[in-house]
């Protein structure tokens, strides 16, 4: 199995019929078909479901499918990165990023790094914690933001913020009358949206059984803009960071820090350790890492 075989694979895998994909690829249909019949062979596996309408991906060709996407993007950024190592004024730095800090953290970090390297392009990968991790260890991002809880232990790290936990609920809610904060007690009586990661179930647990209060898990959530409708229509408050404000409808929501006790979350930007960066990467972690330390305070503040 090779690269070229790969990329064909993954045309056929995309259009899912053989003489839209032979198109697509600039070659005939019959040498096209045959190199899918030789990977088959050679995996031992069958990829498609050929019939008279469109090819169907059987479970295999699915998870061929997903490894072949990941790979392809990764000899892509490889190749890519390889073209512009030795200069520190071009390339492409690929970061991971929870939901809540791509729309909020940043903007800041990349905002007056632009302004001193403004050649250098971006791409951004969101999803949670764990799901940006997974990309890291497979290098598919340089860099990547995280939120706590995390395990730190592999990986070097840049402190960025603490930001408070905060509910995002309903205007007409009843714990949207508490406007200098809820108190954890009071959210026994809500119906909660909570974050899916394991670690941030357990710790939003230990809150309440340090009151020995009472919750109401009613939905966890991967995505925060995916349950911001069921906040809208009463069906229950979510628990997220302050951060997450920035993706509200103001009109029909709104948020209320968690308080009594107080309640924060630490991000920060992560890298592999003794990673080795491509110039452009390695120049946005020194930048970065020379703001927090030359005034923390202010750069933290203007991330909130």
């Amino acid at each position: 199995m090779d690269i070229r075989t790969l990329r064909y694979f993954l045309v056929t895998a995309q259009e899912r019929n053989f003489t839209k994909a032979a198109n697509k690829l600039c070659m005939a249909q019959p040498p096209l078909s045959r190199q899918i019949k030789l990977l088959e062979e050679e995996l031992g596996v069958t990829l498609f479901i050929r019939n008279s309408r469109q090819l169907q991906l059987t479970e295999e060709g699915y998870f061929l499918k997903q490894q072949a996407e990941e790979i392809l993007l990764l000899i892509e950024k490889t190749e890519h990165q390889l073209e512009k190592m030795g200069t520190n004024d071009y390339g492409t730095i690929s970061i991971g990023a929870t939901e809540s800090c791509g729309g909020s953290i940043l903007p800041h970090l990349i905002e007056g790094f632009h302004e001193t390297a403004p050649h250098i392009r971006f791409q951004i990968w969101t999803g949670n914690s764990d799901e940006t991790q997974e990309r890291l260890e497979k290098n598919l991002v340089d860099v990547a933001v995280v939120r706590e809880p995390f395990n730190m232990e592999q990986y070097d790290r840049i402190f960025l913020n603490h930001e408070p936990w905060v509910i995002i609920c309903n205007k007409e809610h009843f714990l949207a009358k508490h406007p200098e904060g809820v108190r954890v007690s009071e959210l026994q009586d809500a119906s909660l949206i909570i974050p899916i990661r394991q670690p941030i179930q357990n710790e939003i647990n230990s809150w309440f059984n340090e009151i020995a209060s009472e919750r109401n898990i009613f939905c966890l959530y991967n995505s925060i803009t995916s349950v911001m409708g069921f906040a809208e229509h009463n069906l229950g408050v979510i628990i997220c960071p302050e951060s997450a404000k920035n993706l509200i409808n103001r009109e029909t929501l709104t948020y209320r820090k968690i308080i009594d006790p107080v309640h924060e979350s630490g991000t920060y930007l992560v890298k592999k350790h003794l990673q080795l960066m491509a110039t452009a990467t390695e120049k946005f972690w020194k930048y970065v890492e020379h703001q927090t330390k030359s005034n923390p305070s202010k750069y933290k503040e203007s991330m909130r």
